[in-house]
């Protein structure tokens, strides 16, 4: 045997082997098992914008350009989930993540629905407030709040 090459070096993979193996490894990866989600999102939203401007169907929500804040509102639950999913705690990042969801669906819900920034915008200060409040509370098995 030559010195140069590996005794238990692999065989080199044709084109297409070596393909389906990125391709697996690619499929195997949990950072994009998330983005199905926001195509199936713009999918929905798409053909609901389509329906309404060919006159078939009619939204009941004048502010339906408010769902758009719905999409960066999944990416933040998704994250908090994966960040708690992966660590088996409900660390900072989870609860921030999570904090963000929140806050981003209510200001969707709040423009979708007509909801006045009076009684609104006090609510999303107390929300964050609860959200820091958390943090403080949560901080781990040796912080000190």
């Amino acid at each position: 045997m030559n010195e140069q090459t590996p005794v238990n070096a692999p065989e080199p993979l044709d084109r297409r082997e070596a393909r389906r193996q990125r391709r697996a490894e690619r499929l195997a990866d949990p950072s994009h098992a998330g983005s199905w989600i926001t195509g199936i999102i713009l999918i929905v939203l798409g053909g609901a914008f389509l329906m309404q401007n060919m006159g078939a169907y009619r939204f009941p929500l004048q502010n339906w350009w408010a769902l758009f804040i719905l999409i960066p509102a999944v990416g933040a639950f998704d994250t908090a989930f994966r960040s708690y999913r992966n660590s088996g705690t409900f660390t900072n990042a989870a609860r921030g993540s999570l904090l963000v969801g929140i806050v981003l669906t209510l200001v969707t819900a709040g423009f979708l629905f007509n909801i006045g920034w009076t009684y609104f915008g006090p609510v999303l200060i107390i929300l964050v407030g609860l959200g820091i409040l958390m943090n403080g509370m949560f901080m781990g098995k040796g912080g000190n709040a």
